[in-house]
């Protein structure tokens, strides 16, 4: 059944636990049943049942006292032409982005990242970032503005790369970038690239003398062109003639 299945996902994605989610399904078909008189034949019928096990998973959060953090959609962060652009935009790029910096990551790190976003954040994170669907469609599935699903998605990418930069330092990759990106290796093995020595000065081939660094106020000029196999200057000569 399709329905079933699609109902069985969101759910998932909701309480991010097989054993609720399965409660959750349960309890939707029980209150699509005492409903269904409320149903629209000729509409879609997923879609229907999926709003409604939406809104009851968020009145479980309200008797229990604990709803979600709400994106605040009235500080001014958009404006009418970034929603009417959006309403055009397809999150193909989006998700292909975001694969690319999750991808550096083991499922469950991601799983355990996500768990901790609020549930409205983590529902349009997944529609719009990996589902890849477009911001008009997550608003019309979820009957919210645009501008609310900007804000969240923006609040939930934030929020997850923070998680998953902790999550990168606690375990010692040293960097904020994800596990497993070049950059990221590099910090942890601080390997030093083969062209030149710890100090970063450059190294000598094999059978040179190593160039000396000429520094203000040791002698550093003469020393440098004694280095290169050049006499000493001129002003040298001078000094050991007054001596």
């Amino acid at each position: 059944m399709p329905a079933l299945n699609a109902l069985y996902r969101q759910a998932m994605r909701l309480t991010n636990n097989p054993e609720d989610a399965q409660d959750l399904v349960q309890d939707t078909f029980e209150k699509g049943f005492k409903a269904f008189d409320s149903f629209q034949e000729g509409t879609n019928f997923e879609a229907w049942m999926t709003t409604i096990e939406r809104n009851t998973y968020f009145n479980q959060y309200a008797k229990a006292k604990r709803r979600p953090q709400r994106a605040n959609d009235a500080d001014g962060e958009y404006d009418d032409w970034d929603i009417y652009e959006a309403s055009e935009h397809t999150s193909d790029g989006l998700k292909s982005a975001e694969d690319e910096y999750l991808d550096a990551f083991a499922p469950e790190e991601i799983m355990q990242a996500l768990s901790k976003l609020s549930p409205e954040r983590r529902q349009v994170f997944i529609d719009a970032a990996i589902d890849g669907k477009s911001y008009q469609q997550v608003a019309d599935e979820q009957g919210v503005k645009i501008g609310t699903v900007m804000s969240r998605l923006n609040r939930a990418r934030t929020q997850l790369k923070r998680e998953l930069a902790s999550y990168a330092r606690e375990h010692g990759y040293g960097t904020q970038l994800p596990a497993g990106s070049p950059k990221a290796s590099k910090a942890k093995s601080g390997s030093v690239s083969a062209g030149s020595t710890s100090s970063g000065s450059p190294k000598a081939k094999s059978g040179e003398k190593p160039l000396s660094i000429a520094r203000h106020g040791d002698n550093g000029d003469d020393a440098s062109m004694r280095g290169r196999g050049i006499d000493e200057a001129p002003h040298s000569k001078r000094r050991k003639e007054i001596r």
